[in-house]
């Protein structure tokens, strides 16, 4: 593990995504949210992926945006789909981990909202992203 954190810090990553979110109002009316894009400086996430030998490792960070909190979710699938390594957290960077033969892939999702959560609330703003990013994507 020690070794892939020091590769990432000077190695170019076998894969990589970028893409800005904007924040969003999900208002609930009846069964289904109404969605609507708001203006606000939008969430920059990326996602990196990084070989050494066998052992594959996942880089989700969340920059820039407005203050918020929410959970980050990163799955490595080797080449068959099948799940190897996963993290679950939250704040704005999460790094995942595994063994696994090439080409390996990485699902990733972001969940950032700048209100507090509230189990009853009819509308929030939030910050939704999700992807699969494979080993050669650039």
């Amino acid at each position: 593990m020690l070794l892939l954190i020091l590769l990432s810090a000077c190695e170019a990553p076998v894969a990589e995504h970028r893409e800005e979110v904007p924040l969003r109002l999900f208002r609930w009316e009846g069964k289904s949210p109404r969605v609507e894009v708001l203006p606000a400086e939008p969430l920059r996430v990326e996602v990196r992926l990084y070989r050494a030998g066998r052992e594959l490792s996942a880089h989700l960070r969340a920059l820039g945006g407005l203050e918020a909190e929410g959970d980050l979710a990163l799955v490595l699938e080797g080449p068959g789909g099948e799940a190897a390594g996963e993290a679950f957290g939250s704040g704005r960077f999460l790094q995942a981990w595994a063994l696994l033969p090439a080409p390996a892939c990485a699902f990733w999702l972001v969940s950032l909202s700048p209100d507090p959560f509230l189990g009853e609330a009819l509308e929030v703003r939030s910050y939704e992203a999700s992807g699969r990013l494979c080993e050669g994507e650039r």
